[in-house]
């Protein structure tokens, strides 16, 4: 079959062939049931809510008919039944789940005892010839993600009480209460709302579109590790308020597939309340006593605070990847003072939360509608890519390297037509603006025009109300495709830069994407014409992740159940549907450096793209104390004008130290390589193909004789 995938030499989508189960393989690779696996406090707290909930309803004198709805690998079930169920059901629409839950639960010899039905659970019929034949006592399910409710939890307890659990059932977890912490955050804000560009110490020189600054943002949930974010990047306002609950276990009737919530709450800080921290815990049990919480550190109810531990990447609690945190944003910051009273709305619909924060003292009013993104910019690009344009020392290092070389630019006209022609490379940035304005000063009575060329038609739309707000019409045209010397004013470019950025790139390198079509471009440009960046480097470095090679380890065992026909479904998919290196926010996952940096490629943008592929070779040596090696980053550094100062990396934030934990670039993704932990040096062979613009790393433990 063919699959569309992103080729970074055209810069667009391309069809590609590929296996005819690529999706079906790719499903299952992803699907993030082995961070589930290996979440041993979710598992074991399940396990006591079973094992109490079976006992309890033999203690009645009845039998325990359990069903479990999204049944994944079975777990879930095969604790129920080694808890004394008199009958197990399992239900699981994923069909390559469904199959391989039967082979685990044969493998655990449980086969008689559980039945498995291929079905959605609001598919299942009660009855004589249906596919259960009596309904159930007991419900175990764990149906939840990030925002709760977002995988239709909801409707899946609504349904299940009304056509498949008897009344007096018992429902594993019991309830669920959803927390809000107001806070004063201009980290978090940078990833939702735009900032005027300029220099320290100096004028605004690009400011955003009033429509972008009062959007209420993306509809989406921002699921974050919010550990990682770290108490010294935001001021709370409003405390913890438990706002939101959800009895699943049917007590209190329907659960409202709509409901808003008022709550009176007091601040205990003054400041700028802009956003809202959110997680949930569930009670496993009626009696609340086994409590799974998903909350951040500083909040979580095993957190010890250590005075000696203050990297929030010490901190020893649970992890999770399936269930993070969240950040909402209100569509305005408002101002609090401390013991200031004000109002505090929390709103759900079928599959969503968003907040309110009421200031006067009017009667509440009518639940506003789920935030949607309005001016176009929250739609088209993700928040890590507009805390990106955020960055004030991003933005900083392209403004002293453009400054430093505009007065030298050559002028490609003369007499009236005395034109500076500066062709800008990327999707989805402001460079091309902030040199025209910058221009302005260093041209003194020279003409000069910018071009920008965004070929992602969304992204245009929205430059160009930047362009407008600005009032740069003059001096800056973007275009979504350059093809002759008249669209930049009938010369040649004297300069082409690029962050580089393009909004179809996954990893780094993918963003070599600027090089390609600088050489595509190559007539259109003067003799001397300066680059900008005029070159790049990837690196790689051997790391000790801290929790992230949970998400791809073999499981073997879980709660005393034999998985393994899971971990070879998951293997046999991987090497067919998933890539060996993928694309990750490394500053949410800790991890240690376990050897130096290594550089694998040197590209001089200033020569023509090689035909060949480039192969580099060497060996990672485990230089220290740390236990084990078990991930690989991988990173570009862009080079703007060939000095050291003026260097935008995508990698660590400084030169990283040796068993100590790495300070990551928060506005990339790097490229990451998951492996089978090991204590020995690691040889490579890194190869990179021009012609496809793609990097692959192979890698071999030595093997002491």
């Amino acid at each position: 079959m063919f699959k569309m995938k992103y080729n970074p030499v055209l810069g667009k989508m391309e069809w590609e062939l590929i296996d005819e189960d690529y999706d079906y393989h790719q499903e299952v690779a992803r699907s993030g049931y082995a961070d589930m696996l290996h979440d041993s406090e979710r598992n074991q707290k399940y396990h006591v809510a079973v094992k109490a909930a079976v006992q309890k309803m033999h203690e009645l004198g009845k039998s325990a008919h359990v069903l479990d709805i999204g049944t994944g690998t079975g777990l879930l079930a095969m604790m129920a039944a080694n808890c004394g169920a008199d009958s197990v059901v399992a239900c699981e629409a994923f069909p390559p789940m469904a199959k391989c839950a039967r082979r685990i639960i044969n493998g655990n010899e449980m086969a008689g005892k559980i039945q498995i039905i291929p079905k959605r659970s609001t598919e299942i019929i009660v009855g004589k010839d249906g596919d259960m034949k009596h309904r159930a006592n007991i419900l175990v399910t764990e149906v939840f993600d990030t925002e709760l409710i977002g995988e239709g939890a909801i409707n899946t307890f609504n349904h299940a009480h009304k056509e498949l659990l008897e009344e007096d059932c018992i429902v594993i977890p019991s309830r669920a209460t959803i927390y809000a912490q107001v806070v004063e955050s201009p980290l978090a804000l940078a990833w939702n709302q735009p900032s005027s560009w300029g220099v320290k110490g100096q004028k605004v020189l690009v400011s955003p579109p009033p429509e972008t600054i009062s959007c209420p943002g993306a509809p989406a949930v921002h699921d974050i590790q919010l550990s990682q974010l770290g108490e010294l990047n935001f001021l709370s306002i409003i405390p913890p308020t438990p706002v939101l609950r959800f009895d699943w276990s049917g007590k209190s009737g329907q659960i409202p597939y709509d409901f808003s919530k008022s709550i009176e709450v007091k601040a205990d800080a003054s400041g700028e309340a802009q956003a809202v921290f959110m997680w949930w815990d569930l009670e496993m049990d009626e009696e609340g006593e086994v409590i799974l919480s998903c909350a951040p550190y500083w909040s979580h109810p095993s957190y010890q605070r250590d005075k000696n531990k203050q990297m929030p990447q010490e901190c020893d609690l649970p992890w999770r990847d399936h269930w993070m945190q969240a950040i909402y944003y209100f569509p305005s910051e408002v101002t609090l003072h401390k013991g200031e009273t004000v109002t505090l709305k929390a709103n759900h619909d079928e599959y969503s939360l968003w907040f309110e924060l009421i200031k006067d003292k009017s009667p509440a009013s009518e639940k506003q509608l789920h935030p949607i993104c309005t001016c176009g910019l929250h739609a088209s690009f993700s928040r890590t890519r507009i805390g990106a344009l955020n960055d004030e020392n991003r933005r900083t290092k392209y403004a002293s390297a453009i400054s430093q070389h505009l007065s030298k630019l050559p002028s490609t006209g003369s007499g009236e037509s005395d034109i500076t022609a500066i062709l800008c490379l990327s999707e989805g940035s402001l460079l091309g603006l902030l040199t025209a304005r910058m221009a302005e000063k260093a041209f003194g009575g020279r003409k000069c025009k910018v071009v920008c060329e965004d070929r992602n038609s969304r992204s245009k739309k929205i430059w160009d109300t930047f362009v407008l707000t600005n009032q740069l019409g003059d001096s800056v045209k973007i275009l979504e495709e350059v093809g002759n010397v008249d669209d930049l004013g009938g010369v040649k470019a004297s300069m082409v830069l690029g962050e580089p950025h393009f909004c179809s790139s996954l990893l780094p390198w993918h963003n070599l994407h600027f090089w390609y079509r600088k050489a595509q471009l190559s007539h259109l440009l003067h003799p001397d014409a300066l680059i900008m960046p005029v070159g790049a480097s990837i690196w790689a470095m051997a790391v000790q992740f801290k929790d992230l090679w949970k998400i791809r380890a073999p499981v073997h065992c879980v709660e005393g159940f034999k998985v393994e026909d899971f971990d070879q479904l998951i293997e046999s998919s991987r090497s067919i549907g998933d890539e060996l290196l993928e694309p990750q926010p490394l500053w949410e996952y800790p991890c240690k450096a376990v050897s130096l940096p290594h550089k694998l490629f040197q590209f001089d943008f200033q020569k023509t793209v090689p035909e060949d592929s480039m192969v580099a070779r060497g060996v990672f040596n485990v230089e220290s104390n740390c236990k084990e090696c078990n991930g690989i980053a991988v990173w570009v550094d862009w080079h703007l004008d060939g000095t050291s100062e003026n260097i935008i990396s995508t990698g660590p934030v400084g030169l990283p130290e040796l068993g100590k934990f790495i300070a990551w670039d928060m506005y990339t993704r790097q490229g990451v390589r998951l492996i089978t932990p090991t204590l020995l040096p690691i040889n490579f062979e890194a190869r990179f193909m021009p012609r496809k613009c793609d990097l692959s790393l192979s890698l071999q433990a030595e093997v002491s004789t």
